[in-house]
C-alpha cells in the first residue's frame, strides 16, 4: 500500500496531521543560555556543577563552558509540535505517551544554538478514536550539524467524537 493510499485510508481528522508529520520538519533554532539551563536545574533539582557553575566549568571542563542537561534537550523536542498538533481540526487531545530509544550523543555547551529535526515513523490505530503517533526526533548543533540527541517520541492522538 502506498503512502498516499495509507493516508487516504485514515479518518478525516488524521489526514492533515499525517501529511504534516510525514514531511521532515526542521524546527526553529534555540540558543541554550545559562539562564535557561539554570531554570531547568531549578525545575528538576539537578544542580550538578557541570550544568550550573560557569567558573568551575571554565577551569575543569573541556571547552570551558557548562553543559545543558540531557533532559532539557529532550524537552526541546516537544516545543514545535505542541501548537501544531493541537491545531488540527478533529483532534480532541494530544497526550505524551512516552519515548523509545533515547540516546544522548554529544554535550551541548551553554550559549550553543540547537534545533530539532522531526520525522514520522508511524501512525497506528490503538483503540477506536485513539492513534499512536511515533516520530523520530534529533537535536542537532546548528553550527556543524552534530547530533546531540536522538529519540523516538510517542504521542497519543484522540479524535473528537
Amino acid at each position: 500500500m502506498s503512502a498516499a493510499t495509507a493516508a487516504d485510508a485514515l479518518p478525516a481528522a488524521l489526514q492533515a496531521l499525517h501529511r504534516w508529520a510525514a514531511s521532515e520538519r526542521l524546527g526553529t533554532s534555540t540558543i541554550l543560555t545559562q539562564a535557561r539551563i539554570d531554570a531547568f536545574a531549578g525545575a528538576t533539582g539537578d544542580h550538578n556543577w557541570i550544568h550550573v557553575d560557569p567558573s568551575r566549568a571554565q577551569a575543569q571542563l573541556p571547552g570551558g563552558r557548562t553543559i545543558a542537561h540531557g533532559f532539557l534537550l529532550l524537552a526541546l523536542t516537544v516545543e514545535d509540535d505542541v501548537a501544531a498538533l493541537a491545531g488540527f481540526p478533529g483532534i480532541a487531545h494530544v497526550l505524551n505517551y512516552g519515548l523509545n530509544q533515547v540516546r544522548f550523543l554529544a554535550p551541548v555547551a551553554s550559549g550553543s544554538e540547537v534545533r530539532v529535526r522531526s520525522q514520522l515513523v508511524s501512525l497506528q490505530a490503538r483503540q477506536p478514536g485513539q492513534w499512536l503517533l511515533t516520530q523520530r526526533k534529533e537535536v542537532q548543533h546548528v553550527a556543524d550539524g552534530q547530533l546531540a540527541l536522538v529519540a523516538e517520541q510517542l504521542s497519543l492522538i484522540v479524535i473528537s467524537t
